[in-house]
């Protein structure tokens, strides 16, 4: 009774009413700088794979964040004269990483060109640390690792930040060509720490004041002072032994060891060549013809060819093959054991020559072949690195991309 003396008082009091609607909250201001750290979902697929041409292969695969953070990039002509990589690695959000994908290269270039800088390895310093200044004008807290290869003339640059990584192929024999930045070495330790910082051990691993594992970034703005963007940088001339170049970001590093891999693309390849066996044989075949001449276009090679078969067709031992050979091609069919006719030779001379043709090793059919053939073998081993990483529990973005330095030698 009391409770519906209770309800008839409140529809009596259209004040009291009123009162007890719901009131619309008041609007939630967010900063500008963290919008901006919410970026497109430009992966909708956990993993992409694809041959970028120019001897390099690529395969991507987000992890379990919400957004994929790894970027790269890759500058690259057919004729080779200079060509960029860079495989970038984004921490606490995407736009980092974004930024050192649209710009490092640009500045790599221009600190190259006008000459304001000794030496090449201090252009790319001069560049990284650019890249770096421009970035943190934006008012973003997130940072980037990176590892980047320019390769000009006869010479490769290997840069690093961070804890994404090169490794070297050399006769089968993995050569790692960056040292990570990490804060559990000594000498990053060192170096944090006189500077007024501090490296502790914080959810199983070390990182600079509890936060960060890598101790060198592009970005990082609350870090800055500890955790600086100058990489380490070396300079190898190219040699006939470096066969293939491994940049990846530590997605695929922390669960593969770096002569793994490298046996793994050998692999690959290994497995590509041989399916390259048709070709061998017909080379062979070719080298019946190479004491008279090595041109198809000779009249003396069509001359020897015709004589040939001639003496085979007239010899009673290869009387069953030449009849087996009349019986499979239906278009000069004969039921005479004669010799064939003479278009049936032209015929012969004809298909023989365009034989020479494809299996010549010095025709360009034939090094497209080997490319075609050669880009199957990089792209399985970049799909295989990365699936072998995620199958040894990796739940970190993963980027790997191979070059294949046999490209460049020439």
């Amino acid at each position: 009774m009391k409770e519906n003396n209770n309800i008839a008082t409140i529809h009596s009091s259209p004040s009291l009413l009123c009162s007890l609607k719901r009131k619309r909250p008041p609007t939630i201001h967010i900063p500008t700088n963290v919008l901006s750290e919410i970026p497109q979902p430009l992966f909708n697929n956990i993993a992409t794979d694809r041959f970028l041409g120019y001897g390099v292969a690529l395969f991507c695969r987000k992890g379990k964040k919400t957004f994929m953070e790894d970027t790269h990039k890759i500058i690259s002509t057919s004729h080779h004269k200079r060509s960029f990589f860079g495989v970038y690695d984004g921490h606490g959000g995407r736009m980092a990483a974004q930024f050192v994908a649209d710009n490092l290269h640009s500045y790599v270039f221009e600190m190259l060109d006008n000459g304001s800088t000794s030496t090449r390895e201090k252009a790319i310093e001069a560049a990284y640390i650019k890249t770096d200044h421009q970035f943190l004008e934006q008012g973003v807290g997130s940072g980037a690792c990176c590892v980047t290869a320019l390769i000009e003339g006869k010479e490769i640059i290997i840069s690093n930040l961070g804890d994404c990584r090169a490794v070297l192929c050399r006769n089968g024999v993995a050569e790692a060509l960056s040292s990570d930045h990490r804060a559990e070495r000594e000498d990053e330790r060192k170096r944090i720490e006189d500077k007024g910082g501090y490296v502790e051990l914080h959810k199983g691993g070390w990182r600079v004041h509890g936060v960060l594992t890598v101790s060198r970034s592009i970005g990082d703005a609350h870090l800055k002072d500890w955790v600086p963007a100058e990489p380490d940088t070396n300079t190898l001339t190219l040699t006939p032994d470096m066969e293939y170049l491994v940049l990846a970001s530590d997605g695929l590093w922390d669960q593969v060891g770096n002569q793994e891999a490298i046996d793994l693309i050998m692999q690959s390849c290994l497995k590509e060549k041989s399916m390259q066996l048709p070709v061998a044989n017909s080379n062979e075949k070719e080298d019946k013809f190479d004491c008279v001449s090595k041109s198809p276009s000779s009249k003396l090679w069509r001359v020897s060819l015709i004589k040939s078969n001639k003496a085979k067709s007239r010899s009673p031992c290869c009387k069953k093959t030449v009849n087996n050979w009349m019986t499979s091609e239906d278009e000069f069919g004969n039921e005479n054991d004669g010799p064939p006719a003479k278009a049936r030779r032209v015929s012969t001379v004809n298909q023989t020559k365009r034989n020479m043709k494809i299996y010549c090793p010095n025709q360009e059919n034939m090094s497209g072949l080997k490319k075609k053939q050669h880009s199957n073998a990089l792209m399985s081993a970049c799909r295989e690195l990365g699936n072998l990483a995620v199958s040894r529990g990796s739940s970190d973005d993963i980027t790997v991309m191979i070059i294949d330095l046999t490209l460049f030698k020439s």
